[in-house]
This record gives C-alpha cells, sequence and structure tokens, in this order.
C-alpha cells in the first residue's frame, strides 16, 4: 500500500506516520510531502492509494490540490482521499465528496481517535488490493 501525506506541518505528518505505523503500515509505504507544490510533482506519475491531506497550506491550498488531483490525474481517481484539518466550519463537505474525498480527521491527530476512523478504510484498501492481485 502506498501512503502519501501532504501537510505544511512536521508534528501532524509524524503524528499520523506514528498512528500508521501502530496499525502496522510500514513507513517505507509512506511519502511525506510538506506542500502541495511537492506532491503534485509527485502525483503527475505515482499513484498512490491513500492520500491525507491539509487544508491549510502555503503556495496552494489542500482544496486545490485535491481539485487538481480530481481533474488532471486520471490514474489517482481510486486513491481514498483524507482531509485533515484544524478549522471547525467544514460546511462545504459536499464539495469535497464530489471530489473523491473519503473523510475527515480533526487536528490535533489522536491516535486512537485515528486509528478507529482510518483503519476501516485501510483494511478495505488492503483487501481491494488483495483481490486486484489475485485477479491478474
Amino acid at each position: 500500500m502506498k501512503i502519501a501525506i501532504v501537510d505544511d506541518s512536521m508534528s501532524v505528518r509524524m503524528m499520523i506516520v506514528i498512528s500508521l505505523d501502530e496499525m502496522g503500515i510500514d513507513a517505507s509505504d509512506i511519502t511525506e510531502f510538506s506542500t502541495a507544490i511537492e506532491a503534485l510533482d509527485t502525483f503527475e506519475k505515482d499513484y498512490y492509494d491513500l492520500i491525507f491531506c491539509d487544508l491549510n497550506m502555503p503556495e496552494m491550498s489542500g482544496l486545490e490540490l485535491i481539485t487538481q488531483i480530481s481533474s488532471d490525474f486520471k490514474h489517482l481517481e481510486k486513491s481514498k482521499i483524507v482531509i485533515v484539518t484544524g478549522e471547525e466550519d467544514i460546511s462545504y463537505k459536499g464539495d469535497f465528496k464530489r471530489l473523491g474525498v473519503h473523510n475527515f480527521i480533526k487536528k490535533p491527530i489522536h491516535p486512537p481517535a485515528f486509528i478507529h476512523l482510518i483503519k476501516p478504510l485501510v483494511q478495505k484498501i488492503q483487501r481491494d488490493t488483495k483481490k486486484m492481485v489475485q485477479i491478474s
């Protein structure tokens, strides 16, 4: 499973990595990006099963990144996107769902709550990946 974390906060990225590690995800399967621009360069050519994306980042917002992923990178259309945000009011959630966002996680990251929310998604991705390997 390939996972991308796009967040300008090193401590948030670290908490996500720690949480994923507790779920048995190998660190070598995780790529961290401190800016959306940096992630875009990689997303142009690489596939990720799961993408965690902050909303408020310098240079390019998470919404702009997700919009570009949705419109320009057909190879990422099956990727599961999870928004990581400190925003209280996400009244525009419907817009994100239309762009393929699977879920939202509130900052600060608390590993037990994170794991509870993300584990079913990770398990589904793992099952789907296993099925695809068996078919090929």
